[in-house]
């Protein structure tokens, strides 16, 4: 399920372009299935800075790059399943801000990164995500319309690069909610009544971080439907389309399980 949540916080700093808080939004998912390898894909160096979504290095907090056309805009907060039990730094609906992991990404910015941590969240999990086009408030405030969709036609895939720390569960999956598979109380156009329709069985990819520490690239290709693809729970399954994508999110699979990872260098791949 996805959840609701809103801030009231202030931001001065001008990166934001006084932008406000988006609604939050996780899905509810099935951690069944076998874990796949998102792969490598282009190094650090052939990378299009004009298709760079985040590198962290932001010091108020973790922005989508206003980069492209039109401009991106969001930044990276927290969601998780309210279980009882759950415990997510930053707390669920906060925003991150970038921390200097003890090895550095190889990615091109090479500094801070993201970084994750979660435990115990028993239902179905935890995440982080971001908005690709989260509109703007006048002076700024808090933003809590409708999801406003972003159009990726043109893009071939999402590549990242991400560590988990040693002793932590390194199954995720990152996905691009569409507005047609949310929810409409998560800004979404789809009406959940929990059985001939359900909502929030986002498109993704499953990739499986290496235990021992060290940092991987991600490449999640679009146009590979063995990878790329629903997890099929969700009732009617939702073509992919490029042009109705409103986020991404990077999710656990695997529940009550302990995640602490970093994610740096997010880059729009052509």
């Amino acid at each position: 399920m996805k959840t609701r949540s809103l801030l009231s916080l202030i931001f001065s700093a001008p990166l934001f372009l006084a932008a406000a808080p988006a609604v939050f939004s996780g899905a509810c998912s099935s951690s069944s299935g076998d874990t796949t390898d998102g792969g490598t894909g282009a190094t650090g160096g052939s990378l299009d800075p004009a298709n760079k979504l985040s590198d962290f290095e932001d010091t108020a907090a973790a922005t989508v790059t206003a980069s492209g056309t039109p401009p991106r805009n969001g930044y990276w907060y927290t969601y998780n399943d309210m279980s009882a039990t759950c415990v997510q730094m930053p707390a669920n609906g906060g925003v991150y801000v970038g921390e200097t992991p003890t090895t550095p990404s190889p990615g091109p910015s090479g500094g801070m990164a993201l970084h994750a941590q979660w435990n115990t969240c028993s239902t179905w999990g935890a995440g982080v995500g971001a908005d690709l086009n989260q509109p703007m408030v006048a002076g700024g405030g808090t933003y809590a319309g409708p999801k406003v969709v972003y159009d990726l036609t043109g893009y071939t895939g999402i590549t990242f690069w991400a560590m988990a720390a040693p002793g932590t569960d390194t199954k995720l999956r990152v996905k691009l909610p569409m507005t047609v598979e949310t929810k409409t109380t998560d800004g979404g156009k789809c009406v959940d009544n929990g059985t001939t329709s359900k909502c929030s069985d986002d498109w993704g990819q499953k990739f499986q971080l290496p235990n021992n520490g060290n940092w991987t690239q991600i490449t999640v290709k679009f146009s590979d439907m063995t990878k790329f693809q629903q997890e099929g729970w969700g009732v009617p399954a939702y073509a992919w389309d490029p042009k109705d994508v409103t986020s991404i999110q990077i999710q656990s699979q695997d529940m009550s399980e302990k995640y602490d990872f970093w994610i740096d260098d997010v880059y729009l791949t052509k």
